[in-house]
């Protein structure tokens, strides 16, 4: 038995990874699997540096039109199902992606309205469709990111899940930023901060190297872009090691990403201090923080054992003056009579 998925999840890293590369280069064929691609189409005029995605803005109530290229590269037909998708980022590493046909859209993905929900595009040809934003009156202020999907009807192939041949079908979609005009408040948050390390049992053991893993939300109405500098200090302020990382490309509003780094540095006793700072080029910041003992089993049962006698030395000595106390206490009384 086969069993067709409308968007494979595997294609779905394949789409977001055309994607970031649009985001990153201004090329028209971005949004481009080898067999077909979806970009806007492009003006009238010829432009030296054409649309790789859709950048709108309209205030809360407006409609605002567009148009969408499916080109097909191949020697063959293809039918596409065209849907708009909401955005949102992987809960782990931050990774942009597009929620699939079968999940409900309730931001942008539900305000692109097109004329036809399939196309057919004939062998080394395009199709013009044209597109409506729709947007709410009572549309949050800010950025509301999402894409317009070209989805082939083809099962272009299968694999094995669960001891059940699983058909593929591939998706290209081309990405929409809108910005809803009104108040912006770029802000994210830092929480979660915590150091994994591989410090063993003994001073001896382990190479100093760890995991400094730390949860990112992005708590404004604008899409960032943040940097991290994850610095690790240990007693007396020495740092230990200091690593920046490549920006979460594309944070989208109320988003949250779980990142990690690779650390090193990290001695085998030490009460290390591990400070997680996130920037973005428009001057948003926010800091996390987190403090970890590193205490080897034989200096921990050391500690512990110096802990137990001194709380058995206080023990004795607390035993020996009640008792004392209690000595003196049933004493016998001496009264000496005074006679005149």
């Amino acid at each position: 038995m086969t069993r067709v998925l409308r968007l494979a999840r595997p294609m779905i890293a394949l789409v977001v990874l055309a994607l970031t590369t649009g985001l990153l280069s201004s090329s028209a064929q971005a949004a481009d699997n080898g067999a077909w691609s979806v970009t806007p189409t492009p003006g009238s005029a010829a432009s030296a540096t054409p649309r790789s995605y859709f950048v709108l803005e309209g205030a809360p109530g407006a409609t605002l039109t567009d148009k969408v290229r499916i080109r097909n590269y191949t020697n063959r037909p293809l039918t596409f199902s065209l849907y708009g998708a909401d955005g949102y980022n992987t809960e782990q590493g931050g990774f942009f992606a597009l929620r699939t046909l079968e999940r409900p859209q309730i931001d942008v993905g539900a305000w692109i309205k097109m004329p036809v929900q399939q196309v057919k595009v004939a062998r080394r040809t395009q199709v013009d469709v044209p597109i409506t934003v729709q947007i709410p009156p009572n549309a949050t202020p800010g950025d509301h990111v999402g894409g317009i999907v070209a989805l082939n009807g083809a099962v272009e192939g299968t694999t094995e899940s669960g001891g059940i041949d699983v058909g593929i079908k591939r998706a290209v979609a081309a990405r929409v930023y809108l910005r809803v005009s009104g108040p912006t408040t770029p802000a994210l948050e830092v929480s979660g901060v915590t150091l994994d390390h591989d410090r063993g049992f003994f001073p001896w053991t382990g190479s100093g190297k760890g995991t400094v893993s730390y949860t990112v939300k992005n708590t404004g109405n604008l899409r960032l872009s943040p940097e991290s500098v994850i610095a690790l200090s240990g007693i007396g302020g020495r740092e230990l090691d200091t690593v920046e990382t490549a920006a979460v490309v594309d944070l989208l509003p109320g988003q949250i990403a779980k990142l990690r780094a690779d650390v090193s540095g990290i001695t085998y006793a030490d009460r290390v201090s591990v400070d997680v700072t996130l920037a973005t080029p428009e001057g948003v910041r926010d800091l996390g923080s987190q403090t970890v003992w590193i205490v080897p089993w034989p200096l921990m049962l050391i500690a512990l054992l110096l802990l137990a006698g001194a709380a058995w030395w206080w023990w004795r000595r607390r035993v020996e003056r009640r008792r004392a106390f209690e000595a003196v206490a049933t004493a016998p009384k001496l009264s000496i009579a005074s006679g005149r």
